[in-house]
């Protein structure tokens, strides 16, 4: 409140005449419709945004579900139906497999 007294201070001394309440509140409420005019944007900013995740997520997910079906379907074929006939190598694949569907060795 001082400040709005000092600046008419200064200006009944250039002369010109302080703003009146009217004015003042005028001046108020445009700034008002300016700022909820910016804070709309920053909204639909934020919602545009939100929906292009949004449709990367799912886009994703979709992948992530058809590499592990795909990934099933390989475990299935390279798992021989007697343990005795598995090379390391298959032992290797089918526990690696193992391990990323559970999520060892993953980090945040």
């Amino acid at each position: 409140m001082s400040q709005l007294n000092n600046t008419g201070m200064i200006e009944m001394m250039r002369g010109t005449p302080p703003p009146t309440w009217e004015q003042t509140c005028l001046k108020l409420s445009s700034d008002l419709a300016d700022s909820r005019q910016h804070v709309t944007e920053l909204e639909n900013r934020l919602r545009a945004l939100w929906d292009k995740l949004e449709g990367e997520r799912k886009f994703y997910d979709e992948r992530i579900r058809e590499l592990e079906i795909a990934g099933n379907a390989m475990y299935a074929f390279i798992n021989p139906p007697s343990p005795s006939i598995r090379t390391i190598r298959m032992d290797n694949l089918l526990q690696g497999w193992d391990d990323a569907k559970i999520g060892k060795g993953v980090k945040p």
